[in-house]
């Protein structure tokens, strides 16, 4: 099997040369279902007087992409735009990636006071620990292209190294596994 990795506007694009639909398909569903991946979890809301209500608050800081795991926290007063840049690191280690995330429009005398804390998992538990969105194309039985978009706080290189080392202690546990049953 041959790989050829290609960049292009926040997209990688792999092209699988002499592979098999299955390994495709078990590298896609990896990339989707099992690389973990860190998302705000837990929102502790003290006072919110926000037009948001505190759930529809909790979603949105939810699909914030973040890496590591620690504790924010989000103290403003209106009038004031709330992004996700106004997140603020307590203890921990938590990078916001993008600080320009709209949040919610605070007017005058409107306030949010809220400690947040990432938790990590995979898409298997829930599709908000999503690592990617991948793409497929069968060009014939032995090439196919994948096309590999981040929607999480990993980089998509960082995606596919994940995914192929999970896809080959699959592979190992299941060759251990098989190794059992020679003797039939």
């Amino acid at each position: 099997m041959e790989m050829e990795i290609k960049e292009s506007k926040g997209k990688l694009k792999i092209e699988l040369d002499r592979t098999t639909q299955s390994f495709a398909n078990a590298l896609r569903r990896i990339m989707i279902a099992e690389v973990p991946t860190s998302i705000i979890e837990e929102v502790y809301v003290k006072d919110n007087n926000s037009a948001l209500q505190d759930e529809l608050l909790a979603h949105r800081l939810g699909l914030i992409p973040v890496r590591g795991g620690g504790t924010l926290k989000l103290q403003i007063e209106g009038p004031a735009r709330v992004k996700s840049g106004n997140l603020k690191l307590v203890d921990g280690k938590v990078e916001v990636l993008n600080k320009e995330i709209p949040i919610v429009e605070l007017l005058e005398n409107q306030r949010i006071d809220l400690t947040a804390k990432p938790r990590i998992s995979i898409g298997k538990e829930h599709a908000k620990w999503q690592s990617a969105i991948v793409g497929y194309e069968y060009k014939n039985p032995e090439r196919i292209n994948l096309e590999v978009e981040s929607c999480s706080g990993l980089t998509e290189k960082e995606i596919l190294k994940k995914s192929l080392e999970i896809l080959k202690e699959k592979a190992s546990n299941f060759k251990e596994e098989i190794s059992k049953y020679k003797s039939f």
